[in-house]
């Protein structure tokens, strides 16, 4: 979705500015949207860290304990939160005591910070994270390339037949893109959102958060979820036809702007797999990361984002076809459905 669809650095600009707008509606002003950006990456380095250090390390119930994208959001905002409470309180408490902020205490000081710390409540943390989201998405179908809904009808007008799912790392979610997206999509499957869910369904602690994983193979369950939702859908598609003595020709085909993730975890499950790597006036700002350079808006560490380079340099080979303007896409669809013909034909 995000650059393959969408440019995703406008879109999380516009819905960090929802940030600071919903936080200056609870009387959290001046808090700039960078900030929130910032505290998300320091609280995902302290976390990767915290998790490196082992279970020696106290846990703290208020901080993330994964680094996921929805968990690193939330903590962001109560930091940013805690911190605007703490210093209005210190400027208070200074000028009761007719003194300035620096000369205070440290016991005032560790007592500032739990009052701010008390004070900050869950509920306005998760409304600002709703009000993000909602703004995200919105954000998403303003910004959503010329090309995109006219491409994605073409390969439904090519393919009667076809499912059309999206695989997600983070909070993007067509079905919630009510005005362009959701009728065009059949399903979704999110990292965040059908991990624990596939963790309990496999009687597991837990899987690896995305940023975590080092190797294509570790990302294959999310794959595997997509391939069972849609050959479900097409089978259930299928009865609804009435075509029950006509046998199901399934073919998965993966499309995706990231080379790791898209290319390399979906072809470890058998998918044939589509590169968007677009030209330069669709502004796509992700794949700087096979560069080893991380986009601004990233909150991942620098260690991630080579961990992600050196994921997407193995999964090179692993690209059956590439294209550089989504229009070219219905096409190249039906160049990979004839390779699978021809073989075929030669078995």
């Amino acid at each position: 979705l995000d650059d393959t669809l969408s440019p995703i650095e406008p879109v999380l600009n516009e819905a960090n500015s929802a940030f600071s707008q919903a936080m200056s509606n609870f009387g959290y002003t001046g808090i700039q949207p960078s900030e929130i950006v910032e505290a998300g990456k320091e609280i995902r380095a302290q976390v990767s860290a915290d998790g490196e250090a082992g279970s020696s390390v106290a846990v703290d119930p208020l901080k993330p304990t994964t680094v996921n994208h929805k968990e690193i959001r939330l903590a962001a905002i109560r930091k940013e939160m805690e911190q605007f409470i703490l210093k209005t309180k210190l400027r208070q408490t200074a000028a009761d005591w007719a003194t300035d902020v620096e000369d205070l205490t440290a016991p005032v000081r560790k007592s500032a910070e739990k009052w701010a710390r008390t004070t900050v409540h869950s509920s306005v943390v998760q409304a600002v994270y709703n009000a993000w989201e909602m703004e995200r998405h919105h954000a998403a179908e303003r910004h959503l390339y010329p090309d995109a809904i006219p491409t994605i009808k073409q390969i439904q007008a090519d393919h009667p037949n076809v499912i059309i799912g999206a695989v997600t790392d983070g909070s993007a979610n067509p079905m919630l893109m009510v005005f362009s997206l959701m009728p065009l999509f059949d399903f979704t499957v999110s990292w965040e959102d059908d991990m624990g869910e596939m963790a309990r369904m496999q009687q597991m602690e837990q899987f690896k958060e995305l940023s975590e994983v080092d190797k294509s193979d570790g990302l294959s369950w999310i794959y595997r979820l997509a391939v069972e939702k849609g050959k479900e859908m097409s089978m259930l598609n299928h009865e609804m036809k009435h075509e029950d003595d006509e046998e199901i020709e399934w073919c998965w085909i993966h499309v995706g702007d990231d080379l790791a993730y898209d290319v390399g975890g979906s072809a470890t499950i058998g998918a044939k797999t589509i590169l968007v790597e677009l030209a330069p006036e669709y502004g796509q700002t992700a794949k700087m990361r096979f560069q080893g350079e991380r986009p601004e808006w990233a909150t991942e560490t620098m260690e991630q984002t080579e961990n992600h380079r050196k994921m997407a340099m193995n999964a090179v080979e692993k690209v059956d076809a590439k294209i550089n303007h989504l229009r070219q896409l219905p096409e190249a669809i039906k160049e990979l459905l004839k390779g699978d013909d021809d073989d075929e034909d030669e078995d």
